[in-house]
Order: structure tokens, then sequence, then C-alpha cells
């Protein structure tokens, strides 16, 4: 039994140093909103629910931080990123964690915004749990992609982006689809309505080696099983 957990760490060791590559088929594109941060330094202020709850939208943040990095190094090298960092009460960016009891159903999420003249000004983010990690990890994960001027994704419906992502997200982490949209974004120059991945980009999601957290959060092991099982599938039609 010893020797069998031990080849099974290892076998999921091996699989979390690479890409989750997705079967949607594109053209992969994503609607932005219009609008950019005038810094590129963002300040969040984190309040309500419990200790554990903030903890899980602070990682939200970190992720995004490492995963425009991971971007920029493998596509754009020295290209301009997004910082999340925290802020106080007068941060532009709000994420209110509601009490359970303040929300109908299991899990909500949204985010509004003001923006004038093309400049992203503040945003006010919600989330109502009732007692998921997993579940504020991920909705904070989405609605910091809106705060950074990403719409839902309509191509791939286990993108982060996707409109349902609780249900649907293969892992909470942001893909490359996602990742050019926020470098557009990022990079001042005027927003389209869409970005659109390009032909030599692929479709995929950032590796889960690439984050160094304190604390790996346990969807990521889902993102191990996932590949895993993507490997075998394609063995299995390899072979045919």
């Amino acid at each position: 039994m010893l020797a069998r957990n031990l080849l099974l760490s290892l076998m999921l060791a091996f699989l979390v140093t690479l890409p989750l590559v997705h079967a949607d088929s594109g053209p992969y594109l994503i609607p932005l909103e219009g609008s950019q941060w005038s810094s590129r330094i963002i300040h969040v202020h984190v309040y309500g629910g419990q200790d554990w709850q903030q903890n899980q939208t602070y990682q939200a943040m970190q992720i995004w931080n490492q995963a425009q990095l991971w971007f920029a190094r493998e596509y754009f090298p020295n290209s301009s990123v997004y910082t999340f960092e925290l802020g106080d009460s007068s941060a532009p960016v709000q994420v209110r964690l509601l009490d359970s009891s303040t929300v109908v159903g299991s899990i909500q999420a949204w985010t509004d915004y003001h923006a004038q003249k093309g400049i992203m000004e503040s945003a006010s983010v919600k989330i109502g749990v009732r007692n998921s990690k997993e579940a504020i990890l991920l909705l904070s994960l989405h609605e910091l992609g809106h705060v950074l001027g990403v719409g839902h994704v309509s191509c791939c419906e286990r993108d982060l982006m996707d409109p349902y992502p609780v249900a649907n997200a293969a892992a909470p982490l942001p893909t490359t689809l996602d990742l050019y949209a926020v470098h557009i974004l990022a990079s001042g120059d005027p927003v389209p309505n869409y970005a659109l991945l390009p032909n030599k980009m692929p479709y995929r999601t950032m590796p889960a080696a690439e984050l160094t957290l304190p604390e790996l959060p346990n969807p990521l092991l889902a993102l191990v099983c996932v590949y895993g099982l993507v490997l075998i599938r394609r063995r299995q039609l390899s072979k045919r």
C-alpha cells in the first residue's frame, strides 16, 4: 500500500508540471469590456466573511499576478502586466464576501465597475458563498478577470471565464486566451471589441507548476486528474 501511494504521488507530481490542453474547437476569442486601468498596479480591498474565505481571494489575486508573468515570459517578454496588491477601504477595487444569509442559492458572484472615456476608475465585486473553499477561489478568479476588463468566453465552456465557472471550469487557472486578453488591455493600445487568440499560440491552461503559492488549492488536484484522463484518452484514440 505504501509503495502504491508513493507511485501515485510521483505520477501526480509529474502530471502537475504539464499544461492542460483543452479539446474545445476554435476560433478562440473573448469579448473585452472596453476599458483599461491607467495604473498597472491595482489595489484591492477585501472585506466581509471569515479569514479563510478572504485568503481564497488573496490567493486568486496572486494567481492572476503570476499567470500574467508566466504568459509574458512565454510569449511577450518585457510586456506590461497588471499587478493586484492589497489595499485599504479607499482602494479602487472593493471585494465584499457576503454572508450566506444575504444571497439566494448556494453561490453567487457579480462585478460592477465604473469607467470614463475608456479608463477604468473603480470596481465593486460581491461574492456570496455557503462554505465552499474551492468555490470562493474559483469565483474570485473569475470576477477578478472581469475587474481586469475581460468578458465571458463563449467558445470554451471549461474556461475560467465561462459564464458558469463553478459548474464548467476544468481548473482554477487562467488560459492563454484569458491572458492574451489581459495582455491587450495592459498594453495601453486601443481596446478592440474582442481578443482573438493568434493562430500560432496554443489554447491551453497555464502550467500549475509555474505557481509559487504557499498553499496550492485543492482544485489543482482536479486539474491533475483531468489532464491524466486526457492523456489516457489520447493514447486510446491513437491506437485506433
